[in-house]
């Protein structure tokens, strides 16, 4: 599991070195790859798991593997949460037979990052009115006089490599000051490019997940019910709620531009496709994920549960 993948992206090939904070949010979701793995597999994991991690991985036939055991796994396929240098590190450290990613590092930077997602929604024309990409801190507080001129307008700042609710500030009004424009002249410092957007009032979260396959197929596999608070900070998952048929082709839709999209540029496997239903209709591309997402574990656990009634599913 690395679910930091974007921060190790962020350091743009410089020495990664993983903090504590990290660390534990990776031993913490590690048991959730259960869920998207198959009897006959195995998961790589940090150090000896928990009893309840042991019993469940043998309930479902997969093997635990630490990785001071992990050696010798020619005849295994190395599948990370994202391709990283330091998975591919990792990869030829355990001796996994096909540990070399099928794209180039370049290319999974290039298309996780925000940079990439904002110029294709100008590009298909569905860009969030008054969204921006900025090189400076004067052109970032032009945008949020423009773009939010009332008191109250609420926005968010974010970081090219933010990942659930890091790297990025939230504020209202016209003027960028405080503890946000010290966030944004910092980010600036380091040469970061920042994307600026109004902010949406949620009705609902989608998150399309799908695979590309090796030849161009593109498979989508779901649609996830993610649940936010008022920060939009991730919660949970909704299992169970309909879609209605015009918005789920609505989503299906853009996730199949996003998906061509990903295959021209040279990206194969697993990516997520956020999408916002806010109080003026549908934003259909918030956010492109190229590697796995909670999605992919909440649709796996709404195949299981297969729920009569939409069911909350937290994230612990």
């Amino acid at each position: 599991m690395n679910a930091d993948f974007e921060t190790e992206l962020a350091t743009g090939g410089n020495v990664y070195r993983r903090p504590l904070s990290f660390v534990a949010l990776n031993r913490r979701l590690a048991p959730h790859l259960l869920r998207l793995a198959a009897e006959g597999d195995a998961l790589l994991v940090e150090e000896s798991p928990s009893e309840s991690f042991n019993h469940e991985a043998a309930r479902r036939g997969v093997e635990l593997v630490t990785l001071n055991a992990a050696k010798g796994q020619a005849g295994r396929v190395f599948t990370p949460w994202g391709w990283t240098p330091g998975t591919v590190a990792l990869a030829a450290r355990v001796g996994a037979g096909a540990g070399v990613p099928p794209v180039s590092l370049d290319t999974v930077r290039r298309v996780n990052s925000k940079l990439w997602s904002h110029a294709l929604e100008q590009e298909l024309g569905i860009e969030m009115r008054g969204a921006c990409a900025t090189g400076s801190f004067a052109e970032l507080a032009a945008a949020v006089a423009r773009a939010c001129p009332r008191e109250d307008d609420k926005w968010v700042i974010k970081s090219p490599f933010g990942f659930a609710a890091r790297e990025r500030v939230l504020g209202r009004g016209a003027r960028l000051e405080g503890a946000q424009a010290t966030w944004a002249r910092r980010q600036f410092a380091r040469g970061e490019t920042l994307i600026f957007q109004p902010w949406l009032e949620r009705l609902r979260e989608y998150g399309v997940t799908l695979e590309i396959a090796p030849g161009g197929e593109i498979k989508l596999t779901g649609i996830s019910d993610l649940q936010t608070n008022g920060a939009g900070t991730g919660t949970g998952y909704l299992l169970g709620r309909k879609i209605d048929s015009g918005r789920r082709a609505e989503l299906e839709s853009i996730a199949r531009v996003v998906g061509a999209r990903l295959f021209r540029e040279g990206y194969v496997g697993p990516a997520g496709v956020d999408a916002l239903e806010h109080t003026g209709g549908l934003h259909p591309l918030l956010e492109i994920n190229a590697r796995y997402t909670m999605g992919f574990v909440a649709l796996a656990v709404e195949r299981a549960l297969k729920p009569q009634t939409p069911t909350l599913w937290e994230l612990k």
